[in-house]
């Protein structure tokens, strides 16, 4: 006898295949893309964890304990930070930092920007470019490079600029073995070897200004300097802005220099505070003070930006 089967029955409920199954197939197509952007990302996510996130931790940890790698590692609360804080090598590289920050970011600003007006001013478009890649190509260079070349420069006996006061019969400087000289020698170093990027960023923005505006002002019977102080310094106020921040975020963490010119000497003239948690992590092995250091340092940045930026938002439109 044949076994009848209903058509409707197997009409309606067909076999499933194995591959309809998975959850990829069963998705729509804004959840496969949610998918495939994660997957992406996971490679970058997973190196900031642990190149970034990671040594932050290690870092926050450190700050609140008393480490010794071969010993105990004890945990002593914010000890670390009165250390710091009641220490007066650190006191002293705090301020070393600040007023080597305010030596350099306002001078190296000015410097930047007169340049850029001049660069820009040149008709030629080949000296534009010839001018920008010469004053850029010092940026390219190594910043351990640059102190090794200016310590021929600072060199008591045989240093450029003694040679040039003796032309002039002026007694040779001490520069960077004098408490007086060494840290505004230090700052002179970094004004004169590193405006490159700054001058690049003011041109760009500089030949953004419409040409239209300077010749109405020229209508107007403004002069040279009204022509920038009317017109060009308010349309700059965002690359200022970019500038200033970079700057004193570099000015207040310089290490190189001071490490391979002056090692924080002489009496602590030119003690910043990057090169304060190296002397104390590698001479001394406080980690636990190099760590809040660090992160007052961090802090203490992140203020002084915050600050800029609300200064600066008066007059910026971004």
């Amino acid at each position: 006898m044949v076994q009848r089967t209903d058509s409707a029955d197997s009409i309606s409920s067909p076999p499933v295949s194995g591959l309809k199954r998975l959850p990829w197939l069963r998705m729509t197509y804004s959840q496969q893309d949610k998918v495939w952007g994660y997957l992406l990302i996971a490679p970058f996510m997973v190196f900031f964890l642990i190149f970034f996130i990671l040594p932050y931790g290690m870092v926050i940890w450190l700050s609140f304990v008393d480490w010794h790698p071969r010993g105990v590692t004890e945990w002593v609360a914010f000890q670390n930070y009165v250390d710091v804080v009641e220490m007066p090598s650190a006191q002293k590289a705090m301020v070393n930092s600040f007023y080597y920050a305010l030596m350099v970011v306002p001078t190296s600003t000015i410097l930047s920007l007169l340049t850029a007006i001049l660069i820009v001013s040149l008709r030629s478009p080949t000296l534009r470019g010839f001018f920008q890649a010469t004053f850029y190509l010092p940026g390219v260079i190594s910043g351990l490079a640059v102190a090794i070349i200016w310590r021929f420069v600072f060199d008591f006996h045989v240093g450029v600029l003694n040679y040039a006061l003796s032309l002039i019969s002026l007694e040779p400087v001490n520069w960077l073995g004098n408490i007086y000289t060494a840290l505004p020698s230090l700052a002179g170093m970094a004004v004169v070897s590193s405006n490159g990027v700054a001058i690049i960023i003011f041109c760009a923005a500089l030949l953004g200004i419409p040409t239209s505006l300077y010749d109405a002002a020229a209508v107007d019977g403004a002069a040279f300097w009204r022509k920038h102080w009317s017109v060009t310094l308010p349309l700059l106020t965002p690359a200022l802005l970019y500038v200033i921040v970079v700057s004193t975020l570099g000015a207040l963490q310089v290490f190189v220099p001071v490490f391979v010119l002056t090692r924080g000497g002489p009496v602590h003239s030119t003690m910043t505070v990057g090169y304060y948690i190296y002397n104390q992590l590698i001479f001394y092995g406080n980690a636990g003070t190099a760590a809040a250091a660090g992160l007052l340092l961090l802090i203490a940045t992140v203020g002084f930006t915050i600050v800029q930026f609300r200064r600066f938002s008066q007059v910026v439109e971004f």
